[in-house]
């Protein structure tokens, strides 16, 4: 009796330490994907012509494209302050540039089991598809930066007369000056007194380097002859108009 009762108190030990050690080899599941229509639609084994994953990938995927690169790009512009012009003045707006991430957000039409984005997020997640980002290249824009730069042109002033020889008192006050490559009307006076010669924006010139061609008619077009632009009395009874011209 007494052996009777060791053995089954061995064997009840035994059971214990067993079902002890089946208990602690027994996995412990945290979380598990729940099998829905969302997901099976993401899995798509019933169409091997779907590519679920590859839906996930492009959805999972987000792209950066970097702020615009501004090249700026300076271009001169000559401008005579002696010649008349009409100015043109622009004003544009400049827009700060700023890097932009574009999110995908479109589920596929045959994942419309899936009520949102974030079941079909959670779908894709159990197929083993991540979140990645893509970078685009930097795009570049130039701009162009006009810059006027002022200058003149060689000049000879001169005061008009009604008498032939630039005799005082005979001032006609028709005052005027030639300027380098531009017609000068030349109405009422008989002889001009060419005075206050300026080489202008012209670096080492001066009045011995320019000539002055007197013309018939106003438009500079028929010759009559030419002559220094050096200070002096001209006649100019049968001139009706001249061109300063000047060579370095």
């Amino acid at each position: 009796m007494h052996l009777s009762t060791l053995s089954v108190l061995f064997g009840l030990a035994a059971a214990a330490a067993a079902a002890a050690t089946t208990s602690s080899a027994a996995p412990t599941t945290t979380s598990k994907c729940n099998a829905d229509n969302c997901l099976r639609a993401v899995r798509a084994s019933a169409f091997p012509s779907r590519d679920g994953a590859a839906d996930c990938s492009s959805f999972f995927e987000a792209t950066v494209t970097p702020a615009t690169s501004t090249i700026t790009q300076t271009a001169t512009v000559t401008a005579f302050a002696n010649k008349r012009r009409r100015a043109l003045n622009a004003a544009e707006d400049a827009l700060e540039a700023r890097q932009v991430t574009v999110v995908p957000s479109a589920i596929p039409t045959y994942a419309s089991a899936c009520s949102g984005s974030v079941r079909y997020s959670s779908a894709c997640s159990c197929i083993g598809v991540t979140a990645t980002t893509s970078t685009a290249t930097t795009p570049v824009t130039t701009v162009t930066v006009t810059v006027t730069a002022d200058v003149t042109k060689p000049t000879v002033a001169f005061t008009g007369f009604y008498g032939q020889n630039c005799d005082a008192g005979t001032e006609n006050g028709d005052d005027g000056s030639f300027i380098e490559g531009e017609c000068q009307s030349l109405p009422d006076q008989i002889s001009i007194d060419e005075e206050g010669f300026s080489a202008g924006s012209s670096t080492g010139l001066t009045a011995a380097d320019c000539m002055i061609t007197f013309y018939t008619d106003t438009g500079c077009t028929v010759v009559e002859r030419t002559a220094p632009a050096t200070p002096g009395c001209q006649f100019v009874g049968f001139d009706f108009s001249g061109e300063l011209t000047c060579s370095a």
